[in-house]
């Protein structure tokens, strides 16, 4: 699979055979499953903390331990973190998918077609992510225009998201 160079400065039929959407075994995911898979693992992401201050308030308020509840609750911000490093850093290291990217058959490659990398992973969510969404989310909106569906942070990763 041939991404590199720019797509912009060939004639349109040189455009649409290095498209990865015209090559064979390549097919770009959509913004509703990439925006899907992000909803899941935000819901997953979520899910550890809401638990932990359940637990919290039924100590605090049934046992009257006020203490044992601020440590259920620290306790349950590093599980939250330890989560989310694992998810997106980790799982898209191992596998080139976060948890819900993996529900819903999308993986994340390089532009060159190979496996993501860790600092891949540690650059395109710690540092693109929070620049995509800086500007009122314009760098996440930037997929739905691009010609390769691409965001800020695909693009400074230098990932594609595609189907499995």
């Amino acid at each position: 699979m041939e991404l590199q160079g720019t797509l912009k400065n060939r004639p349109a039929e040189a455009r649409e055979q290095a498209s990865p959407r015209r090559s064979p075994g390549v097919q770009l995911a959509s913004i509703g499953l990439r925006s899907s898979a992000f909803l899941l693992d935000y819901i997953l992401t979520l899910l550890v903390p809401a638990i932990t201050v359940l637990i919290a308030i039924y100590f605090k308020r049934r046992w009257a331990a006020p203490g044992v509840a601020s440590v259920v609750l620290i306790l349950g911000y590093f599980v939250t973190a330890a989560l989310v490093i694992f998810n997106v850093v980790f799982l898209t290291e191992r596998y080139g998918q976060t948890l819900g990217k993996r529900f819903l058959g999308i993986r994340i490659i390089r532009e060159d077609g190979g496996n993501v990398t860790y600092k891949t992973a540690l650059l395109r969510h710690i540092i693109g992510y929070p620049l995509s969404i800086l500007l009122f989310g314009l760098g996440i909106c930037w997929a739905l225009w691009d010609v390769r569906q691409q965001g800020w942070h695909d693009k400074l990763a230098h990932t594609l998201v595609v189907k499995d």
